[in-house]
């Protein structure tokens, strides 16, 4: 056992999982906030590394990040012993684009996925997994469910207080894989209240976006992937001026979609008016208030869809069909396209609100 493991107050109860940090293969941490999962992902990196496995660590707590930035799940090598996950910088991220689960159960667990079948190409022999606290209710059920299914872990490291996360644990008591094993929480662990959570989320952005600088990217070069802006035919002149009579304001930009037509308007859209205009175009009207779109955080994607960086999207020229985005990413020539996320940040990393301007 590594010097780090002895020098902690390590339960009998995390020695099976330890175990299985030395021999490789995937293990996937649930538990509650406050639980400890980060300390017990640190002591298993160490663990592996220690007996000479490649070990990598996905950080899929996407409101408290330790690799990487608030509302992405990231990825970081274990080549030396560890303290704590902030030890480790990023070598990949994939962006969810929220600071909590709830709203964003698909995209979670898609880059939980993602990001973990990076680690699998880059060698890793030894992949942790750490997970959000969000152990209670359907919800829970649902998005661990769902990462258990597409990341295959070999080992689930359950930490609980007594037994919390029981009902996520239930559809594999008859399975072969994965083998569960329930970890006891260490006296160890430090609760944060949430004042400190949401204060160390500011940290994180304000460092991330500290050199950043002002760029602007052309919607032909990154369309939106995850909304009805960019995704259609645009809205001619005379189609756009009778949305503008049905909404009762000003439409900046219109696109014509398959299942009706998406709108960013300036002002608040009549609802009426909305849905009369949807059933005239043979579906659904959706209009996002341009105002919505201003220091909304969004991610950058590169040619096959990876995260490149992060943004904010600071102004929308929709005569130029341009963005102006503040990010720290430099070449931003290899960018190829944008994910929207819900947070509205300032470059200090303040957050300022939520949103959903996808349209979709």
């Amino acid at each position: 056992m590594s010097h780090t493991c002895t020098s902690l107050d390590i339960p009998s109860s995390w020695r099976p999982a330890l175990e299985a940090a030395r021999a490789g293969g995937r293990l996937l941490l649930l538990g509650q906030t406050d639980s400890g999962k980060s300390t017990l992902a640190v002591v298993l990196a160490n663990e592996a590394r220690a007996a000479g496995r490649t070990t990598y660590i996905v950080d899929a707590d996407v409101g408290q990040s330790s690799i990487g930035p608030p509302a992405c799940v990231g990825l970081g090598r274990a080549d030396a012993e560890l303290s704590s996950l902030d030890d480790l910088e990023p070598s990949a991220l994939d962006f969810v684009g929220a600071c909590s689960p709830v709203k964003h159960l698909l995209q979670t667990a898609t880059s939980t996925a993602v990001i973990t079948e990076t680690a699998r190409q880059d060698g890793a022999e030894t992949i942790i997994i750490d997970t959000t606290g969000l152990v209670v209710g359907g919800i829970a059920r649902a998005l661990k469910g769902a990462k258990i299914r597409l990341v295959a872990p070999d080992y689930v490291a359950a930490l609980q207080h007594e037994d919390e996360v029981e009902h996520l644990l239930a559809p594999y008591r008859t399975q072969a894989t994965p083998q569960v094993f329930r970890v006891s929480v260490s006296r160890a662990v430090k609760p944060r209240s949430r004042e400190e959570r949401a204060a160390r989320r500011q940290r994180k952005f304000a460092a991330y976006f500290a050199d950043g600088d002002t760029v602007d990217l052309p919607w032909e070069m990154a369309p939106i992937e995850n909304g009805g802006w960019t995704s259609g035919d645009p809205l001619p002149g005379h189609m756009r001026a009778y949305a503008e009579e049905c909404v009762a304001c000003e439409v900046l930009h219109g696109e014509r979609l398959a299942d009706g037509v998406f709108l960013v308007v300036d002002g608040r859209p009549d609802p009426g008016g909305l849905r009369e205009l949807g059933e005239n175009f043979g579906g659904t009207a959706r209009a996002v208030e341009a105002s919505s779109l201003v220091n909304l955080l969004i991610g950058l994607l590169g040619n096959r869809g990876e995260t490149l960086a992060l943004g904010i999207l600071e102004g929308v020229d929709f005569r130029r069909r341009h963005m102006m985005v503040y990010t720290p990413l430099t070449e931003t020539g290899t960018v190829r396209g944008v994910r929207l996320g819900s947070l509205h940040i300032g470059r200090d990393g303040t957050q300022l609100g939520t949103a959903d301007v996808s349209g979709k």
